[in-house]
């Protein structure tokens, strides 16, 4: 069976007492020290530095930033990509473990003492205190987030909270990052290495007509939670060539991030493709053969012209193709091929995978064996 990765959770965290930078909450006045907005160059002689984080909220942090925690794995990731592994003092939950932590340790030789927790469990704020941390990233929506609040109030440090939403929200957190720990060449080298696996694909699906490009419902793992127009998984669909169904949708929830539908709205809807995240407990075979899986008997789906036609794929690989980490041209070309496999015949993934963590990451996949 396939491994499920669910990265969109929310930290759950209790409070106690941590030394680390000061805080202030969003929109008060720093005191001390010099800063720097991050909407300009920073100076080699600023002490502390003021950036926005995902969710639009204004915080100090040192500069150069050079001990970090990460509670949220996907901007992990982004961490690592803009050259900041020296600068991650504490690692939280990271779900799977057992199948990420070889490559975490190619990338990473000091990834198994950083580790505050074992597998998906978060560590206790005793735990995240010994990292000394200068920032805290967790996953958080809202600027009313209890878990932000409780770090900022108890913990005596910065929190950035993340919530990437689209490429661009990803793109801008890597910028954020890469400046956090002075090395800004870095992360735009790495965007470009981005924007350019990505035009692989859009060079071609941006010429396609309207009439090419497939309507597609993408499943995540609740089976009628969607993507929003407003999400990174539509910023997906629609770079590799297909259309996301919920254009024909009236319902007012279509623009948030993660909409539910119902069977009746599906079938009305009609999707040309549907396309799952990966589910450990259900395959594009169970659905196109209308097996009855957890409560959900997809023999009523057999009308729809995606499961008539065959056209159900899925996330092979969750983790080679988070699409809300640096990886997302992969999971772009991993869509692309199944929405219009005549014209990406010719796109060897293995090979555009093994070159991309190579430029990356610096290390060959799979393997993970130095470049």
């Amino acid at each position: 069976m396939k491994t499920k990765v669910i990265f969109m959770a929310v930290i759950l965290l209790t409070s106690v007492a941590l030394s680390g930078c000061v805080s202030n909450s969003a929109g008060e006045e720093k005191k001390g020290g010099s800063s720097s907005s991050d909407s300009g160059p920073v100076s080699a002689k600023s002490a502390v530095i003021i950036v926005t984080d995902d969710i639009g909220r204004e915080i100090p942090v040192p500069y150069p930033c050079e001990r970090t925690v990460f509670l949220v794995e996907n901007a992990m990731n982004s961490m690592y990509a803009v050259g900041g592994a020296d600068e991650i003092s504490g690692i939280g939950a990271v779900w799977y473990e057992d199948t990420k932590a070889p490559f975490f340790r190619a990338i990473d030789p000091s990834y198994d003492e950083k580790r505050l927790s074992r597998g998906s469990e978060q560590p206790s704020t005793e735990t995240i205190a010994t990292a000394d941390p200068q920032v805290v990233f967790l996953w958080a929506s809202d600027w009313g987030s209890e878990d932000i609040k409780a770090i900022e109030e108890t913990l005596n440090t910065s929190v950035y909270g993340v919530y990437i939403d689209s490429l661009d929200d990803l793109q801008r957190q890597m910028k954020t990052l890469s400046k956090l720990i002075g090395k800004e060449e870095r992360g735009a080298e790495v965007i470009e290495l981005m924007n350019e696996s990505m035009e692989k694909v859009t060079d071609v699906t941006g010429a396609l007509s309207p009439e090419e490009k497939p309507t597609v419902y993408w499943m995540w793992g609740d089976v009628y939670g969607t993507a929003g127009l407003n999400s990174t998984a539509n910023d997906l669909v629609e770079r590799a060539g297909g259309v996301n169904i919920l254009n024909n949708w009236t319902n007012e929830t279509k623009n948030v991030e993660h909409p539910v539908l119902n069977l009746e709205a599906l079938l009305a809807l009609d999707p040309e493709v549907i396309y799952m995240w990966n589910n450990e407990n259900l395959d594009p075979v169970n659905i196109t053969s209308g097996d009855t899986v957890d409560g959900i008997d997809f023999s009523t789906w057999k009308e729809i012209s995606a499961v008539k036609n065959g056209r159900v794929y899925e996330i092979s690989d969750p983790f080679v193709y988070d699409f809300h980490s640096p990886r997302l041209p992969l999971a772009i070309m991993h869509v692309a091929k199944d929405l219009h496999p005549d014209k990406f015949a010719a796109l060897n993934l293995t090979a555009e995978t093994d070159q991309y963590y190579v430029d990356v990451y610096g290390v060959h996949y799979p393997g993970f064996e130095p470049a």
